[in-house]
């Protein structure tokens, strides 16, 4: 073999091996970008239920005598935790962009990574926060206010 054929071979397989790289790279990127939408596409149709339980907390909450402010304070505060799981769902959303594929694949991955633990998190802690809410729910009285709020 002469000296052009072995530099030719020499470069076809480094250049195999370089694509090979990038689709391998392209692959897991991938993975994590689907493994991201499985969180959220699982954890938004939640979303309407906790509107739903801010909705039956409140009228809860507006039922429980003014003596009993430890009660409400509690409702509040599920309240207010299904609020803030509701902005944060929508501050996710809002900020979420699959990155600039002129970035390098440790970036894509770093950003993908991050992203996926964060909507992680977020996942948990809506799943969460309507635990707590059915929990007070559980214990309530029944009204014909909070069983009528459940149809909505």
């Amino acid at each position: 073999m002469n000296k052009k054929n072995t530099f030719a071979l020499i470069i076809c397989a480094f250049f195999t091996l370089f694509m090979s790289c990038k689709d391998e790279n392209k692959e897991s990127e991938s993975k994590i970008n689907q493994d991201i939408m499985a969180v959220h596409d699982d954890v938004m149709p939640k979303m309407a239920e906790v509107n739903r339980l801010k909705r039956k907390l409140t009228l809860y909450k507006d039922l429980v005598p003014e003596e009993n402010a430890e009660m409400k304070d509690s409702l509040i505060n599920a309240i207010l935790l299904l609020s803030k799981m509701e902005d944060n769902m929508n501050d996710w959303m809002g900020n979420y962009r699959y990155p600039n594929p002129d970035a390098t694949h440790d970036e894509l991955l770093k950003y993908l990574t991050g992203q996926r633990d964060t909507v992680k998190q977020l996942s948990n802690d809506i799943y969460l926060s309507i635990g707590i809410a059915n929990g007070f729910l559980k214990n309530a009285p029944k009204s014909p206010t909070l069983d009528d709020s459940a149809k909505e």
